[in-house]
Protein backbone atom coordinates (compact mmCIF):
# COMPACT_ATOMS: atom_id res chain seq x y z
CA UNK A 1 0.00 0.00 0.00
CA UNK A 2 1.27 3.47 -0.80
CA UNK A 3 2.04 6.00 1.91
CA UNK A 4 -0.93 8.05 0.71
CA UNK A 5 -3.36 5.21 1.32
CA UNK A 6 -1.92 3.68 4.47
CA UNK A 7 -3.32 4.18 7.94
CA UNK A 8 -0.32 5.11 10.06
CA UNK A 9 0.32 6.77 13.36
CA UNK A 10 3.17 8.81 14.76
CA UNK A 11 4.40 8.49 18.31
CA UNK A 12 6.34 11.14 20.22
CA UNK A 13 8.66 10.48 23.08
CA UNK A 14 10.05 13.05 25.48
CA UNK A 15 13.75 12.35 26.00
CA UNK A 16 13.94 14.52 29.14
CA UNK A 17 17.20 16.40 29.62
CA UNK A 18 20.79 16.03 28.50
CA UNK A 19 23.70 15.41 30.84
CA UNK A 20 24.32 19.18 30.95
CA UNK A 21 20.76 19.73 32.16
CA UNK A 22 19.47 21.21 28.91
CA UNK A 23 16.15 20.03 27.45
CA UNK A 24 16.74 17.15 25.08
CA UNK A 25 15.14 17.14 21.64
CA UNK A 26 11.69 15.65 21.46
CA UNK A 27 11.82 12.94 18.84
CA UNK A 28 9.08 11.94 16.43
CA UNK A 29 8.93 8.33 15.26
CA UNK A 30 6.93 7.49 12.17
CA UNK A 31 5.84 4.08 11.07
CA UNK A 32 7.84 2.67 8.12
CA UNK A 33 5.62 4.09 5.40
CA UNK A 34 6.53 7.51 6.76
CA UNK A 35 3.33 9.58 6.71
CA UNK A 36 1.01 9.95 9.67
CA UNK A 37 -2.16 12.00 9.30
CA UNK A 38 -2.93 15.22 11.12
CA UNK A 39 -5.85 14.48 13.41
CA UNK A 40 -7.28 18.00 12.91
CA UNK A 41 -6.99 17.88 9.12
CA UNK A 42 -7.01 14.30 7.80
CA UNK A 43 -5.97 15.50 4.34
CA UNK A 44 -2.73 16.99 5.67
CA UNK A 45 0.19 14.67 6.55
CA UNK A 46 1.59 15.10 10.05
CA UNK A 47 4.89 16.96 9.95
CA UNK A 48 7.92 16.74 12.24
CA UNK A 49 7.98 19.36 14.97
CA UNK A 50 10.36 22.30 14.99
CA UNK A 51 12.73 23.25 17.79
CA UNK A 52 12.27 27.02 18.00
CA UNK A 53 14.33 29.39 20.10
CA UNK A 54 12.09 32.41 19.52
CA UNK A 55 9.67 34.10 17.14
CA UNK A 56 9.59 37.89 17.14
CA UNK A 57 8.82 41.00 15.13
CA UNK A 58 11.61 43.46 14.39
CA UNK A 59 13.38 45.03 11.42
CA UNK A 60 16.01 43.35 9.30
CA UNK A 61 19.19 44.85 10.73
CA UNK A 62 21.78 43.26 8.46
CA UNK A 63 22.58 43.15 4.78
CA UNK A 64 20.95 44.64 1.71
CA UNK A 65 17.40 44.40 3.09
CA UNK A 66 18.23 46.44 6.18
CA UNK A 67 15.32 48.33 7.71
CA UNK A 68 12.54 46.06 6.44
CA UNK A 69 9.90 45.10 9.00
CA UNK A 70 10.10 41.34 9.37
CA UNK A 71 8.94 38.40 11.49
CA UNK A 72 11.93 36.29 12.53
CA UNK A 73 11.74 32.59 13.33
CA UNK A 74 14.92 31.59 15.15
CA UNK A 75 15.53 27.85 15.05
CA UNK A 76 17.57 25.94 17.61
CA UNK A 77 20.75 24.08 16.71
CA UNK A 78 23.74 24.59 14.42
CA UNK A 79 26.47 22.28 13.08
CA UNK A 80 29.09 25.03 13.52
CA UNK A 81 30.63 26.35 16.74
CA UNK A 82 31.66 29.92 15.97
CA UNK A 83 33.33 31.31 19.07
CA UNK A 84 31.77 34.75 18.62
CA UNK A 85 28.20 33.68 17.77
CA UNK A 86 25.84 36.35 19.10
CA UNK A 87 22.97 33.89 19.66
CA UNK A 88 24.27 31.32 22.19
CA UNK A 89 20.70 30.71 23.36
CA UNK A 90 20.00 29.05 20.00
CA UNK A 91 22.91 26.60 20.25
CA UNK A 92 23.09 23.17 21.85
CA UNK A 93 26.72 23.27 23.02
CA UNK A 94 26.75 26.58 24.92
CA UNK A 95 25.01 25.49 28.12
CA UNK A 96 22.47 28.30 27.80
CA UNK A 97 20.57 26.95 24.79
CA UNK A 98 16.79 26.78 25.00
CA UNK A 99 13.97 25.87 22.67
CA UNK A 100 10.26 25.27 22.46
CA UNK A 101 8.95 22.28 20.53
CA UNK A 102 6.35 23.58 18.08
CA UNK A 103 4.33 22.10 15.24
CA UNK A 104 4.60 23.70 11.82
CA UNK A 105 1.01 24.94 12.20
CA UNK A 106 1.78 26.53 15.58
CA UNK A 107 4.76 28.37 14.08
CA UNK A 108 2.58 29.53 11.18
CA UNK A 109 -0.08 30.79 13.58
CA UNK A 110 2.47 32.68 15.70
CA UNK A 111 4.05 34.24 12.61
CA UNK A 112 0.66 35.23 11.18
CA UNK A 113 -0.42 36.82 14.48
CA UNK A 114 1.79 39.89 13.94
CA UNK A 115 -0.17 42.68 12.27
CA UNK A 116 0.60 44.44 8.99
CA UNK A 117 3.69 42.46 8.02
CA UNK A 118 4.35 40.20 5.04
CA UNK A 119 8.01 39.26 5.43
CA UNK A 120 9.39 36.19 7.21
CA UNK A 121 13.06 35.46 7.89
CA UNK A 122 14.30 32.03 8.99
CA UNK A 123 17.37 32.33 11.17
CA UNK A 124 19.17 30.51 13.96
CA UNK A 125 21.25 28.66 14.79
CA UNK A 126 21.17 27.10 11.37
CA UNK A 127 17.63 27.07 9.95
CA UNK A 128 18.26 24.74 6.99
CA UNK A 129 18.85 21.78 9.35
CA UNK A 130 15.27 22.05 10.62
CA UNK A 131 12.92 19.34 9.27
CA UNK A 132 12.74 20.07 5.55
CA UNK A 133 9.17 18.83 5.06
CA UNK A 134 7.96 21.17 7.79
CA UNK A 135 10.00 24.06 6.41
CA UNK A 136 8.60 23.48 2.92
CA UNK A 137 5.04 23.45 4.26
CA UNK A 138 5.54 26.64 6.31
CA UNK A 139 7.13 28.50 3.42
CA UNK A 140 4.49 27.45 0.91
CA UNK A 141 1.74 28.42 3.34
CA UNK A 142 3.21 31.90 3.76
CA UNK A 143 3.85 32.26 0.03
CA UNK A 144 0.19 31.53 -0.71
CA UNK A 145 -0.72 34.19 1.85
CA UNK A 146 1.38 36.74 -0.05
CA UNK A 147 4.49 36.69 2.15
CA UNK A 148 8.11 37.14 1.02
CA UNK A 149 10.64 34.79 2.64
CA UNK A 150 14.33 34.97 3.41
CA UNK A 151 16.83 32.82 5.26
CA UNK A 152 20.12 33.42 7.05
CA UNK A 153 22.45 30.43 6.65
CA UNK A 154 26.13 29.72 7.13
CA UNK A 155 26.17 27.97 3.77
CA UNK A 156 27.69 24.86 5.37
CA UNK A 157 24.70 22.65 4.50
CA UNK A 158 22.82 22.29 1.21
CA UNK A 159 19.16 21.23 1.15
CA UNK A 160 18.12 21.21 -2.49
CA UNK A 161 14.40 21.08 -1.74
CA UNK A 162 14.54 24.53 -0.14
CA UNK A 163 16.07 26.48 -3.02
CA UNK A 164 12.78 26.97 -4.79
CA UNK A 165 10.84 27.59 -1.58
CA UNK A 166 12.83 30.56 -0.24
CA UNK A 167 12.82 33.91 -2.04
CA UNK A 168 16.13 35.33 -0.80
CA UNK A 169 19.25 33.76 0.72
CA UNK A 170 21.79 35.41 2.99
CA UNK A 171 24.88 33.19 2.99
CA UNK A 172 27.47 33.89 5.68
CA UNK A 173 30.80 32.08 5.15
CA UNK A 174 33.12 32.05 8.14
CA UNK A 175 36.71 33.27 8.43
CA UNK A 176 39.52 32.29 10.75
CA UNK A 177 38.24 34.28 13.72
CA UNK A 178 35.20 31.99 14.02
CA UNK A 179 37.52 29.08 14.95
CA UNK A 180 34.93 26.56 13.80
CA UNK A 181 36.81 24.66 11.06
CA UNK A 182 39.88 22.47 11.32
CA UNK A 183 42.53 23.62 8.88
CA UNK A 184 41.81 26.10 6.11
CA UNK A 185 38.28 27.52 6.56
CA UNK A 186 38.04 28.58 2.91
CA UNK A 187 38.83 25.12 1.54
CA UNK A 188 36.39 23.56 4.01
CA UNK A 189 33.49 25.72 2.86
CA UNK A 190 33.93 26.02 -0.91
CA UNK A 191 32.13 22.76 -1.86
CA UNK A 192 28.80 23.92 -0.44
CA UNK A 193 29.32 27.62 -1.18
CA UNK A 194 29.56 26.84 -4.90
CA UNK A 195 25.94 25.71 -4.84
CA UNK A 196 24.80 28.94 -3.19
CA UNK A 197 26.84 31.06 -5.60
CA UNK A 198 24.94 29.38 -8.44
CA UNK A 199 21.69 30.99 -7.30
CA UNK A 200 20.61 34.00 -9.37
CA UNK A 201 22.30 37.15 -7.99
CA UNK A 202 18.89 38.71 -7.35
CA UNK A 203 18.11 35.91 -4.89
CA UNK A 204 21.19 35.94 -2.68
CA UNK A 205 23.86 37.93 -0.92
CA UNK A 206 27.13 36.79 0.63
CA UNK A 207 27.64 38.38 4.03
CA UNK A 208 30.99 38.14 5.79
CA UNK A 209 31.21 38.75 9.54
CA UNK A 210 34.73 40.07 10.08
CA UNK A 211 36.97 40.89 13.00
CA UNK A 212 40.10 42.04 11.18
CA UNK A 213 42.49 41.60 8.30
CA UNK A 214 42.72 37.79 8.44
CA UNK A 215 38.96 37.54 7.99
CA UNK A 216 39.15 40.03 5.12
CA UNK A 217 41.75 37.81 3.46
CA UNK A 218 39.51 34.75 3.87
CA UNK A 219 36.47 36.57 2.47
CA UNK A 220 38.41 37.68 -0.62
CA UNK A 221 39.71 34.15 -1.16
CA UNK A 222 36.12 32.85 -1.10
CA UNK A 223 34.97 35.45 -3.61
CA UNK A 224 37.96 34.83 -5.88
CA UNK A 225 37.54 31.05 -5.81
CA UNK A 226 33.87 31.35 -6.72
CA UNK A 227 34.38 34.06 -9.37
CA UNK A 228 31.57 35.64 -7.39
CA UNK A 229 29.15 38.11 -8.93
CA UNK A 230 26.48 39.83 -6.88
CA UNK A 231 25.85 41.55 -3.57
CA UNK A 232 28.62 41.40 -0.96
CA UNK A 233 28.15 42.67 2.59
CA UNK A 234 31.03 43.04 5.04
CA UNK A 235 29.82 43.26 8.63
CA UNK A 236 32.07 44.01 11.61
CA UNK A 237 31.73 41.24 14.19
CA UNK A 238 29.65 42.54 17.10
CA UNK A 239 32.27 41.99 19.81
CA UNK A 240 35.74 42.58 18.41
CA UNK A 241 35.13 43.70 14.85
CA UNK A 242 37.15 46.77 13.92
CA UNK A 243 35.12 48.62 11.30
CA UNK A 244 37.85 51.10 10.44
CA UNK A 245 40.49 48.40 10.02
CA UNK A 246 38.10 46.34 7.88
CA UNK A 247 37.31 49.38 5.75
CA UNK A 248 40.99 50.10 5.20
CA UNK A 249 41.91 46.46 4.46
CA UNK A 250 39.10 45.71 1.99
CA UNK A 251 40.26 45.58 -1.67
CA UNK A 252 37.84 48.16 -3.01
CA UNK A 253 39.62 48.18 -6.37
CA UNK A 254 38.62 44.53 -6.88
CA UNK A 255 35.24 44.45 -5.12
CA UNK A 256 34.11 48.09 -5.26
CA UNK A 257 30.41 47.35 -4.80
CA UNK A 258 30.77 45.63 -1.43
CA UNK A 259 28.82 47.33 1.35
CA UNK A 260 30.09 47.74 4.91
CA UNK A 261 26.96 47.47 7.05
CA UNK A 262 27.01 47.00 10.84
CA UNK A 263 24.20 45.39 12.82
CA UNK A 264 21.85 48.34 12.62
CA UNK A 265 19.07 46.77 14.70
CA UNK A 266 21.38 46.71 17.72
CA UNK A 267 22.29 50.35 17.16
CA UNK A 268 18.56 51.11 17.14
CA UNK A 269 17.86 49.24 20.38
CA UNK A 270 15.93 46.46 18.60
CA UNK A 271 16.36 42.70 18.61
Amino acid sequence: MSAEGAEVTASREDTGRTESGQPAPRRIRLTPDGGARNRYDPAMPALPDFRVNEIFLSVQGEGVHVGERTVFVRFYGCPLRCVWCDQPEALAHTGVGRFETMTAEAVRDRVASFPAVRRICLTGGEPVIAPKASLAWLLEDRRRAGWWSSVETSGSRVVEELFGAIDFWTVAPKGRSASTFDGDPVAAQLPTLRRYAALPPSRRQFKFVLQGTEDVEDAVRVLDALSYQGDVVIQPEHGAGDGRRIFEAWPWDRYPDARLIPQTHKQSGLR
